[in-house]
């Protein structure tokens, strides 16, 4: 698959999964939306998740899952690709202005109430700023597509990276998930079981839960469960604007340190 291809298809996709090894070896996984950067994936950090972008910029390999199919364009293809990062400091936002933010207000509804306007990116200026990871691209598989809630993502350290398998939840007896793996099986070691929702088209809602254990090779063994998997209840106007001023709060102590 070409460079083109590849940009083709993230510029196509909605919602994606990105996969990394923490320092401690440990898989992490967070729901992200993947932009194109001279033909390859990027991802554009606010500076409020600062020590995650840093944290996946310092990561050997990245795995980017595009499997959501609500709310893609023509040329999506639901693929991992596999690369390694390169971190871009974008402090000033001239960057991501340039580059990414039209993606972004075309993909990602909710920055348009930040950023749609010269008036808006004057007020929520400090919005702007980004982390940039760019993905050199390594390698690129198909991959089974979200179809619904029980779809999640299997990620288990191996090998000094994170193997990746798309799984669905069966059953689950306290401790213990029942999954069925889609396509070769991963190896057993520490592992996440992740899962995410949103609220199509306007994104407004976006919940991220994930399973946090030791995958065995035919079972996962539980050690940390999420509180409530599964989308959360519409925001009311003051969690809102709580969600929003805790955000900008976040972004400018995060600017201030740098």
């Amino acid at each position: 698959m070409s460079d083109t291809t590849v940009a083709k298809a993230i510029n196509a996709s909605s919602l994606a999964e990105l996969s990394w090894l923490d320092p401690a070896g440990d898989p992490q996984v967070r729901g992200v939306v993947a932009l194109v950067r001279r033909d390859q994936p990027a991802l554009a950090f606010t500076y409020a998740a600062e020590s995650v972008a840093r944290q996946v910029a310092s990561s050997s390999t990245l795995v980017l899952a595009l499997r959501e199919i609500r709310s893609t364009g023509t040329g999506f293809r639901p693929v991992l690709i596999e690369g390694t990062p390169r971190l871009l400091e974008d402090p000033s936002g001239d960057l991501f202005v340039a580059d990414l933010l039209a993606q972004e207000l075309r993909r990602f509804p909710p920055s348009r109430l930040l950023a749609d306007s010269l008036l808006l990116m004057r007020e929520h200026w400090w919005y702007l700023p980004r982390l940039v990871v760019e993905i050199d691209v390594a390698s690129i598989r198909p991959v089974p597509a979200r179809d619904d809630s029980t779809s999640h993502l299997l990620v288990v350290a191996n090998r000094d990276r994170p193997e990746v398998a798309v799984a669905r939840l069966r059953q689950d007896h306290d401790d213990v998930l029942t999954l069925d793996v889609v396509g070769p099986v991963p190896d057993a070691g520490p592992a996440v079981l992740f899962g995410q929702d949103a609220s199509f088209p306007d994104l407004e809602r976006w919940s991220q839960w994930q399973y946090r254990g030791r995958w065995d090779g035919t079972a996962f063994r539980v050690l940390d469960a999420p509180a409530r998997p599964g989308l959360g209840p519409v925001p009311g106007v003051l969690q809102r604007w709580r969600r929003q001023r805790a955000l900008e709060r976040r972004c400018i102590e995060a600017l201030r340190r740098a």
